[in-house]
């Protein structure tokens, strides 16, 4: 018979690593571990009654990060840099700098040589109630799908400026060790 540990999680005891955006590690206020579900298959199973059952495919909810912004601005500027890499919003060649893209003698993109560099893996490590780790959480090729707004306000108490990183992922896997 297995034993059953009876402590709880406590919710300020992990930490989150992220490659791409190192500096954000430091200020991360809230992480989600987030939901998944399936489809369903629906067949008739008689008048008025249908069966259910598992469908084919898995839907993950975001992961979703609060983090504090540093004055600098440096943790806030790594997570919009990595987007304006994948999508580029001011220069058509910060995506081809990130994949390694060829450019043809005229000037179009021929050749990706990396495509993966606009993923990163991210790890959410959660602890015990000793403080040693526990879980790994590893979400495979994450990437941002929207950075939050920074809200600043005159006369406000000095309370400090948060923001808010959703990513998309292929899936996650739940390990005891890294």
């Amino acid at each position: 018979m297995a034993t059953i540990n009876k402590s709880i999680l406590n919710r300020n005891n992990f930490r989150l690593l992220i490659k791409k955006i190192p500096t954000v590690e430091y200020y991360v206020q809230t992480v989600n571990i987030p939901g998944v579900s399936f489809t369903e298959a629906v067949a008739p199973a008689g008048i008025g009654l249908d069966a259910y059952f598992p469908g084919d495919k898995a839907q993950f909810d975001t992961l979703d990060i609060v983090f504090l912004v540093d004055e600098d601005l440096e943790n806030y500027k790594e997570v919009f840099d990595w987007m304006d890499s994948i999508i580029p919003i001011s220069d058509p060649k910060l995506y081809k700098n990130l994949t390694g893209t060829k450019s043809t003698v005229d000037n179009r993109y021929s050749a990706v040589a990396d495509d993966l560099a606009q993923y990163s893996d991210i790890t959410l490590v959660t602890n015990t109630n000793k403080n040693l780790p526990n879980r790994f959480f590893r979400f495979h090729d994450a990437f941002p799908i929207s950075l939050g707004a920074l809200e600043l306000q005159s006369g406000a108490d000095a309370e400090p400026v948060t923001c808010q990183v959703s990513f998309r992922f292929s899936y996650y896997d739940i390990k005891t060790t890294s």
